[in-house]
């Protein structure tokens, strides 16, 4: 391997830290946001089964 293609690839391999570094962080939120929206999909699903349990009340006397 010559000594300027060393040199090119430790840039390379420098510059492309911070930008592993975002698409972390990107992917990081990325899936912090997939979990709360399934979260809320799971709540929603499971008043859709019983709309109605919880909104009246029945007594007789």
């Amino acid at each position: 391997m010559e000594i300027n293609g060393m040199g090119m690839s430790t840039t390379v391999m420098a510059n492309s830290s911070p930008q592993s570094a975002v698409g972390l962080m990107m992917l990081n939120k990325a899936l912090d946001t997939d979990q709360a929206n399934g979260d809320l999909m799971t709540k929603m699903l499971e008043r859709s089964v019983n709309p109605m349990v919880g909104q009246n009340i029945d007594i007789r006397l």
